[in-house]
């Protein structure tokens, strides 16, 4: 049988992530990861994974962000989140994916490249610059929303 032909298996899948703001002299700042996928094809996303044990959603993002930017010295308003749904296919089973985002306003803009086998780079740049650059649509919606919300 034809492989569109067979019935996918379906799975729910939840990540948590950070849309991590500076607010720089001149504006704000967001940063994007240049995230390397595990077939090899590159996306500008925001930093986000899943939760470990029985880490909450914003213990999850908050580890997410450091493990893939070393973005350590944020604060995170609990009441400002932003979620986004997709799905897709990854052997043979359907994904509906659900991604909460948290605002993370950080102190400075230093970062470290701590995943380089899974992150090509990362960088700071104004949200429109960011809205250019990230690789969905989704991410764009977020950015634009957060946008509405921090910056008015």
């Amino acid at each position: 049988m034809p492989k569109e032909e067979r019935k996918l298996k379906s799975e729910t899948d939840i990540s948590y992530g950070v849309v991590p703001l500076h607010k720089a002299s001149d504006g704000w700042r967001v940063l994007v990861v240049h995230q390397i996928s595990y077939r090899g094809d590159n996306f500008w996303i925001l930093p986000k994974g899943h939760a470990e044990g029985n880490e909450s959603p914003v213990e999850a993002a908050r580890r997410e962000l450091k493990e893939e930017t070393g973005v350590t010295d944020v604060t995170i308003p609990e009441d400002t989140q932003f979620t986004i749904e997709y799905s897709f296919t990854h052997e043979d089973k359907r994904i509906s994916k659900t991604v909460v985002y948290f605002v993370g306003l950080c102190a400075s803009m230093e970062t470290v490249l701590t995943q380089p086998q899974e992150i090509k780079e990362l960088r700071w740049c104004t949200i429109e610059e960011a809205k250019r650059l990230v690789s969905h649509q989704n991410t764009r919606n977020i950015l634009e929303q957060v946008a509405q919300v921090i910056v008015g």
